[in-house]
């Protein structure tokens, strides 16, 4: 079976020369769970940001369910629920709320029973 997430000698150096990534090759199974970790500036948040189409890459690729990030833009990002480090919402809203603003950001329709079933299982 084809991995969910495929990172493929990904590379990413900055306008400034920075290279944040440098050949990095991941594959993630559908239903796997996992894990960033590192120091500040090891390129965490770049990886993340290129694998949900926030940032282009500057090298290599990335399939998301078999869609190229870059060239399927749209199909990829509304496969990917991320949750940012900071959220820029009302800090007293509920949690329901919150997941149905988010969803409208990207242009999928509110669901409030599929937001439920959800939240339910978490």
């Amino acid at each position: 079976m084809a991995p969910i997430i495929s990172v493929q000698n990904l590379t990413k150096t900055y306008a400034n020369g920075f290279e944040a990534l440098k050949g990095i090759n991941l594959d993630v199974e559908k239903g796997e769970i996992l894990a960033l970790l590192g120091p500040n500036g090891a390129g965490k948040t770049t990886l993340i940001s290129i694998i949900c189409g926030i940032a282009n890459p500057s090298g290599g690729r990335v399939l998301v369910a078999g869609h190229d990030v870059v060239k399927d833009f749209r199909a990829t990002r509304g496969m990917i629920g991320l949750v940012p480090q900071e959220l820029t919402t009302d800090q007293f809203e509920t949690v329901f709320n919150t997941v149905s603003f988010s969803r409208g950001l990207h242009g999928k329709k509110a669901k409030p029973a599929h937001i439920e079933k959800v939240l339910r299982a978490l």
